[in-house]
């Protein structure tokens, strides 16, 4: 009956968004029901109090089972059940600890940044991208991303890795994995008495006039072309770049230019400059403090089944 009521709960996890904020689910659930999952903390559930009473309970009856077992005549089906009792227990409570205090980010960096896991919400260290290539095929298809990590300070310890896909860099509960890559643009707007600094991924926009709709969409060209047919790249080599920059009203195009690094342009009341380009390198990181304790849990649960089972096929074998 445990099971099957820890089983519903987990599944309300799932399908319920979790750490929104109060008014999320007042909006989506309407205020009765969005309040009663904040209440009863269906908005945070791997960390409430109930959910680990519940666990708790679970491993306190799979103990209790496993007790029972242990005060009959040993031999080896008695052991192996024993063992499969205590590894349920260890793979519950290290995926409770993973779903209470698990946790992940996503990041772009370019080559020289240095940002603080602290500030994402991971335990402290510093990580740097020291560098980011890619490798192309002859048709300038990707064919491989890597970035060069350092991480210095995670729980006493420093590391180094080159990372690409598949290839995470691993620290103790911490991995790094490398998920995505593109254009980072540096674009600056100017007025009579400012300066503003723009950072925006290829093909991102910036709020100008939120009252008006005004935006600014950026636009990457690497290898600037045209022909009768209009702009485009004739590789994603640097080669020749320049920056798009469209003025946008709502969905309504205002205004377009095109320029080089270094170049201004006027887009209605508006001045832009192209500063500079760089690569940036997508990560997502993960930290899962239960990990090892729920593989070590398997591995106990498959003593447990061939220390139960193996004398049955054992003896099937020999028959």
């Amino acid at each position: 009956t445990l099971l099957i009521v820890l089983g519903v709960v987990m599944s309300m996890g799932t399908f319920i968004p979790q750490g929104q904020a109060p008014a999320f689910y007042r909006h989506s659930y309407g205020d009765m029901l969005g309040s009663i999952i904040t209440y009863l903390a269906i908005d945070n559930l791997y960390q409430s109090w109930w959910f680990y009473a519940l666990i708790a309970l679970l491993c306190i009856n799979i103990t209790f089972c496993s007790y029972q077992r242990f005060r009959e005549p040993h031999s080896l089906e008695g052991i192996g059940s024993l063992v499969l009792h205590i590894a349920i227990v260890t793979i519950l409570v290290g995926a409770a600890w993973s779903f209470g205090y698990g946790r992940s980010a996503t990041i772009d960096m370019v080559e020289g940044q240095t940002v603080s896991l602290a500030q994402l919400g991971l335990a402290p260290g510093d990580l740097t991208l020291n560098y980011f290539t890619i490798d192309y095929y002859t048709d300038y298809e990707p064919r491989q991303y890597t970035s060069d990590l350092s991480l210095r300070g995670y729980k006493g310890q420093d590391y180094q890795e080159q990372i690409c896909v598949n290839k995470p860099l691993r620290a103790t509960n911490l991995k790094i994995y490398q998920s995505s890559w593109g254009w980072m643009l540096q674009i600056y707007e100017t007025s009579p008495t400012t300066t503003a600094m723009i950072r925006l991924k290829n093909y991102g926009t910036y709020i100008l006039d939120q009252s008006q709709s005004l935006t600014v969409r950026a636009v990457f060209i690497p290898d600037y072309a045209e022909d009768k047919q209009g702009v485009f790249s004739r590789s994603p080599l640097p080669n020749n770049p320049r920056l798009g920059l469209t003025l946008l009203q709502g969905d309504k195009i205002i205004d377009v230019a095109v320029i080089a690094p270094g170049q201004e342009t006027t887009l209605g009341v508006y001045k832009f400059g192209f500063q500079n380009f760089a690569h940036y390198s997508g990560m997502l990181i993960k930290e899962d403090p239960g990990v090892k304790l729920v593989f070590a849990g398997f591995g106990l649960l498959l003593m447990g089944l061939l220390g139960r089972y193996g004398p049955h096929f054992y003896l099937v074998e020999g028959d």
